[in-house]
């Protein structure tokens, strides 16, 4: 009999998705070739059902079902492992709760930062790259100044004592203040979530290098962690797809695909092409939708105004080879400390260089000079004057696509998760990591 796993997840085909659910989906694919059965068991706004995705079984269920429901589902799929890919509402520790109840070994992957920062960024007072450790007084400041509180209020609320307010102020025109004031508890509950995550798992699987020491920092066992890197779906560069040089093209085209939110950071390509001269032979195109009313209005006005910013909408999935086929370069300034991302893997397996923020994942895998550029996360005027020297030098353009490659596929994820798998049904690694 093969292993058995569910995937547990807060989104998943055909919502809307993120690199989260397009891992997992590669993931229990790949798992086919290695003799281990998916499902997946995925959240969902609306009532449950159940469906087929690209071969692979989906169990969805609604993201406020109580425990018992959410146990019936997982006894049912009958799996030897469980494996959290979520930190959401609808798929987080409380379901990895109900799943260790049941006595399922259970791994997580922590895909994005929220298990260890309650401003959910992992930038320290919102300008540089946090060490990750949750200290409850930091953490109040830091989140406080997340909020809108000036400097000099947020260091007091970090000096508050720690206090809980009561349930009944949550109905009341206090209810901002006392949660402002309630920070320090948020903190300090964040931390003993953190620790009860990494008692519930066997194992925590980490992306890249920076979650691990953030994880090491918060005194997580250091055998405990597992990295494994992501990779690009196979059809990504396939049949040798790559895009034409700058030297094809009348104007140097600059693309940016994703959630069009402040913490991705499309805001600074916007800012910065006001830095760019008018007559630098350049397009900016964004793929992408928001929720966030303001920032989707800021870059309407933007494109109304410079007729270089091109504005394509939201993109499937399926779909973005070919878009990252038409462009030069790939903008990636993202304000928050990417665990990926998946799309500098999808640009390089494509062959086009990243333009990115120098910043977790993203410093993991871009190499600034070689196959891309770093940049501060927050400085328009650096985006700018590097747009512009690639406009000058398509040259230097040619040398980055041509060292942008494809370094891992959904196998070699595989491999490692299904002997990671095997090893903890075999009760080889069960419990070690605590020891």
């Amino acid at each position: 009999m093969s292993l058995r796993v569910v995937h547990c997840v807060g989104f998943y085909f055909p919502d809307p998705v993120g690199g989260t659910e397009v891992y997992v989906r590669d993931l229990a694919a790949a798992l086919t070739g290695q003799g281990i059965e998916s499902s997946i068991l995925a959240s969902t706004d609306g009532p449950g059902r159940e469906y087929l995705w690209e071969d692979i079984p989906v169990v969805r269920y609604p993201a406020n079902a109580d425990r018992e429901h959410f146990q019936q589902l997982v006894r049912r799929l009958a799996p030897d492992l469980f494996h959290l890919h979520s930190w959401t509402t609808g798929a987080g520790l409380e379901h990895l709760r109900h799943a260790r109840e049941l006595g399922i070994p259970s791994v997580a992957t922590l895909h994005v930062p929220g298990p260890l920062c309650i401003r959910g960024t992992m930038l320290l007072d919102g300008r540089q790259a946090c060490d990750g450790r949750i200290d409850d007084r930091r953490c109040a400041r830091c989140w406080a100044l997340g909020r809108g509180v000036p400097a000099p209020a947020a260091g007091l609320v970090s000096r508050l004592p720690k206090w809980k307010p009561p349930e009944w102020i949550s109905a009341t025109a206090f209810r901002r203040i006392a949660t402002l004031a309630s920070a320090r508890t948020i903190a300090a509950t964040q931390a003993e979530r953190l620790q009860e995550l990494a008692g519930l798992c066997e194992r925590i699987i980490v992306p890249s290098e920076w979650v691990r020491q953030a994880l090491r920092a918060n005194a997580v066992p250091a055998a405990k962690i597992v990295l494994n890197r992501q990779a690009a779906s196979d059809s990504f560069g396939a049949g040798g797809t790559s895009p034409p040089t700058p030297r094809d093209r009348k104007a140097l085209s600059i693309g940016f695909v994703g959630r069009l939110e402040i913490y991705k950071g499309v805001q600074t390509l916007i800012a910065a092409m006001a830095y760019v001269p008018p007559q630098t032979p350049i397009r900016l195109i964004v793929a992408g939708t928001s929720n966030d009313a303001a920032t989707l209005r800021m870059i309407e006005d933007a494109a109304a105004k410079d007729p270089r910013i091109e504005l394509v909408g939201p993109l499937e999935h399926d779909r973005i080879p070919a878009f990252l086929a038409t462009l030069d370069i790939l903008a990636v300034p993202s304000h928050w400390m990417e665990t990926g991302p998946i799309v500098v893997l999808e640009a390089q397996a494509m062959g086009v260089p990243v333009m990115g923020a120098d910043l977790g994942g993203i410093a993991e895998r871009v190499r600034d000079g070689i196959d891309g550029w770093l940049l501060p996360f927050d400085a328009p005027r650096a985006w700018a004057a590097a747009i512009r020297n690639a406009a000058a030098n398509p040259g230097e353009v040619a040398l980055r696509a041509a060292n942008s490659v494809r370094t891992r596929t959904t196998r070699d994820i595989a491999v490692e998760m299904s002997a990671l798998y095997g090893a903890l049904q075999d009760g080889a690694l069960q419990g070690e990591a605590d020891k």
